[in-house]
């Protein structure tokens, strides 16, 4: 990555065909995945392309619809792997962007290659899908889109969620399809407004996995449904427990208190037994769970953990570079900060904590970027909804964000 305005350029069209040769039959053979081509739309650059957020392999289900090259805004973790990451800045062409502050280099890169004729690929919310839903899309979207001054194109992804959702190891057999659901073309741009425009890409992209589903009917088959669902459900809605809920196969339980129930082949949950409190998606689960950690008094963990977790690995993140392996130890939540390998993080000096992958927490500071490695079944989500909570009350926001 380079220090200078203007160091990324336009997405190679030459090597886009030859990744659209190559990734199309890959998607379609290992996720049943198809873009809806619209032929009697010409696609053309420079423009921006807007889409929902919902798997790993987004990128590749928005880029195969074009006919073009396109520059994805891509997380700056993912240039820390070396030469897999040198691979990619060579001919994926990405443009890094840090979560924890405001990245002028991202938003200069960006203009530079609509300048030189290029497209733009952005997920606005920034995030994958935890619950099913489309993430909290962050405002100044309008605003930037007003200022490129390009066509917008509208991406809309379908059954990704319950293909291969982003607690789960393994992908399910199901279907995905992607489709362009709107265009908004330069005459148009003109006669909006930037907030009138934020709330177009809120109406287009905020996509409800479980209500599409609960119409579509489409089965999603595995004989592990629901492994691995303990990475974002955290709390036993008949107990009230936290960090007590596991998975096996299909099955999702309370080692507590006996709750069980069972995800069934259209991605809802089945009551098997001690399950009368439970609700019938991972979306009002979530939602549920986030409404108890608002009711928690904190300030009776602040000598003691609301919860901990083992084994974790704290790392220095460095841009651009492989994370510098701190120490090994513990994670615990206090009601004022949060405790890694010994080190503390006081939540009003925070700026930002994110998740990247399955379960590593991004911790962001002013004296730099952390990573905190969690096994492979515990739950980073619970540690950014509870530092979200707590940001919102010291900053007085009645409801604000809570990572998603």
């Amino acid at each position: 990555m380079g220090k200078k305005h203007g160091t990324i350029k336009k997405a190679n069209n030459f090597i886009y065909w030859i990744l659209k040769i190559l990734m199309t039959p890959i998607l379609w053979g290992k996720y049943r995945f198809k873009f809806e081509e619209h032929k009697d739309i010409k696609l053309k650059r420079p423009c921006l392309i807007l889409a929902n957020h919902q798997t790993a392999f987004d990128q590749f289900a928005v880029g195969v619809g074009f006919p073009f090259g396109i520059n994805f805004i891509a997380s700056d973790s993912i240039f820390r792997h070396g030469i897999l990451s040198w691979l990619m800045k060579t001919i994926a062409r990405p443009i890094p962007f840090s979560k924890g502050s405001a990245d002028s280099s991202a938003i200069k890169n960006i203009f530079s290659v609509i300048k030189q004729g290029g497209a733009i690929g952005m997920f606005p919310s920034g995030n994958r899908s935890f619950f099913g839903d489309e993430c909290m899309i962050r405002p100044g979207i309008g605003k930037l889109a007003k200022k490129l001054g390009v066509p917008v194109y509208f991406v809309l992804m379908r059954g990704g969620y319950n293909t291969k959702p982003r607690w789960k190891n393994k992908p399910n057999k199901g279907i995905v399809n992607s489709s362009i659901t709107r265009i908004i073309d330069t005459e148009e741009l003109k006669n909006i407004s930037s907030d009138q425009l934020e709330d177009i890409v809120k109406q287009e992209l905020c996509f409800n996995e479980s209500e599409w589903n609960a119409k579509q009917k489409i089965e999603f088959h595995s004989r592990h449904k629901a492994e691995f669902l303990e990475r974002v459900l955290f709390w036993c809605p008949e107990c009230k427990s936290l960090n007590k809920l596991s998975s096996k196969k299909c099955a999702f339980f309370c080692t507590l208190c006996g709750m069980r129930v069972r995800v069934n082949a259209a991605g809802f949950f089945e009551k098997i037994s001690h399950a009368e409190n439970c609700p019938n998606t991972i979306l009002k689960w979530g939602k549920m769970q986030l409404e108890y950690i608002k009711s928690i008094n904190y300030n009776k963990y602040l000598d003691k953990p609301l919860f901990s977790d083992r084994d974790i690995r704290l790392s220095l993140a460095i841009r651009s570079k492989k994370d510098e392996f701190l120490k090994k130890g513990t994670i615990e939540f206090f009601g004022d900060k949060i405790r890694i390998c010994g080190k503390d993080f006081i939540i009003s000096n925070l700026k930002d904590i994110s998740i990247q992958s399955y379960n590593r927490l991004m911790i962001y500071t002013d004296d730099g970027e952390y990573t905190a490695d969690m096994s492979a079944r515990s739950n980073a989500v619970k540690y950014m909804v509870c530092f979200y909570h707590q940001k919102n009350i010291i900053q007085n926001i009645e409801d604000g964000h809570y990572g998603y």
